[in-house]
């Protein structure tokens, strides 16, 4: 790619077809914003600049924008929204010199990178003035029409509104991807006139190139759905269909097993490895990576959290910002709650409560315990019913638990506390102190029996 590209995003208008009272570019797709969904495709082109041209209700824009954390972003506001073709204008002063010009508009979130990698090679390979990108929709109603001359060069864009019967039958239309010189953009686009509805329209730079004689080439879309208009809600809807099927074909490409692809949301962000099993009912979001080989029964919650290669997450999990690693077993009926780092070989059974822990490689918690505020070594077991009391009304405690540690069921560890190495606990312990190294820790009380006791009997009602 060369690395004088700058683009200008047409982000100024308002959602006025569907009646709403927001930017078109902030409405979402699966929970992510139409300017977002551009941004990240044109970020891969490594642009040099991205000016992002804003206007009605800028503020929300800008807001959503900032939040990518994105360092070659610029605005300028459109203060009249008078048009596509007045949009560019107040962009054209932020252009770096001798730059490549792609214009597009900020609702294109399904725009692909390598249509924009091909659009940028044949512009530069067949030396163009300007270049526009063009489908053939199996519907082109709402689209303007491509006109081309006897020669089959284009000549002019007509926008459908002003097609006549004839021109309405055309099929081929503007996808709405320019790229152009900076130079002959700054020159050209004082010579489009205001129309009669008091608004000037960047598809005239066509018939303007061409009239000068221009060399104005186009790339074809063979994807009816790269360049999607959004234009009603039957159309938003249409988009949240499109985006989960690019996704579900991304998932099968890479062995991505989903049973049922209706009841299973995965976030944008999160990253997902190859030969990965996903049962229903699974959310996956925020920040989270799921390795290579992982089997995601159902019913599950996952959210900014990484969870290591060969890992099986049963039914009814719920992981927080957390650290799962490899070749774990985790539930069903468990909660790991955030700052939980799970080592390698971990597995934690049914209804089992982590938080705020590290637990160190082939330790086990099978079911029924809390561990909260805790430093777990490697190979300890945790009987069924055992707690770390962390809290003591005021404030939280650690506890430390050293390698090889056997903790006798329903042993309650009162924190501060530290267990030694190959320390073991009976059942029924309740620990208020260390415990050394490869000692046992017991409290009991002497078992009392009572021979021919019989319960009081029921009282009749």
């Amino acid at each position: 790619m060369p690395n004088n590209i700058n683009i200008i995003v047409l982000c100024a208008g308002k959602s006025s077809r569907m009646g709403l009272n927001i930017p078109k570019v902030a409405l979402t797709i699966n929970g992510v914003s139409l300017i977002e969904n551009t941004l990240k495709n044109l970020q891969k082109l490594n642009p040099e600049k991205i000016i992002l041209v804003v206007g009605f209700k800028k503020n929300l824009v800008i807001e959503e924008v900032k939040k990518l954390k994105y360092k070659n972003i610029e605005f300028i506001e459109q203060k009249k929204l008078l048009g596509t073709g007045d949009a560019v204008k107040p962009a054209i002063s932020k252009l770096n010199k001798k730059s490549q010009v792609i214009v597009l508009n900020g609702d294109t979130p399904f725009i692909e990178y390598k249509t924009l990698r091909n659009a940028i090679k044949k512009f530069i390979n067949n030396k163009g003035d300007f270049l526009l990108t063009t489908s053939k929709p199996l519907s082109p109603s709402g689209y303007g029409r491509i006109i081309r001359n006897s020669k089959g060069n284009i000549v002019q864009i007509i926008e459908e509104r002003n097609c006549s019967t004839e021109e309405k039958k055309i099929n081929e239309v503007n996808s709405g991807l320019y790229i152009f010189k900076k130079e002959l953009l700054q020159s050209y686009i004082k010579k489009v006139r205001k129309n009669i509805k008091g608004e000037y329209y960047l598809t005239d730079l066509v018939e303007i190139f061409s009239k000068n004689k221009k060399n104005i080439i186009s790339i074809s879309s063979k994807n009816d759905s790269e360049f999607f208009n959004i234009n009603s809600f039957d159309d938003l809807i249409k988009a949240h269909h499109i985006d989960n099927s690019i996704f579900f074909e991304n998932c099968i490409r890479n062995n991505i097993k989903i049973s049922d692809p209706s009841t299973v949301n995965i976030s944008k962000s999160v990253k997902l490895g190859r030969n990965i099993t996903i049962g229903p009912n699974v959310y996956i979001q925020g920040d989270s990576t799921i390795g290579e080989d992982v089997n995601i029964l159902g019913n599950c919650y996952i959210e900014n959290s990484s969870v290591g290669k060969n890992t099986l997450i049963k039914p009814f999990v719920n992981i927080l910002d957390s650290k799962i690693g490899n070749n774990c077993e985790i539930g069903p009926f468990s909660n790991i709650r955030p700052d939980t780092h799970l080592y390698d070989n971990i597995k934690i059974g049914n209804f089992v409560e982590i938080k705020k822990s590290k637990i160190k490689n082939n330790s086990k918690i099978p079911h029924l315990s809390y561990i909260g505020d805790t430093e777990m070594g490697s190979g300890v077991n945790i009987g069924a019913g055992s707690i770390t009391c962390n809290y003591d009304g005021f404030n939280k405690h650690k506890t430390l638990i050293g390698d090889n540690v056997f903790i006798g069921s329903d042993t309650m560890m009162i924190a501060p506390i530290k267990i030694g190495k190959g320390a073991t606990t009976g059942a029924g312990t309740i620990l208020s102190g260390d415990l050394d190294d490869n000692s046992l820790g017991i409290t009991r009380i002497k078992e009392k029996n009572i021979p021919n006791w019989k319960r009081k009997p029921k009282l009749n009602k």
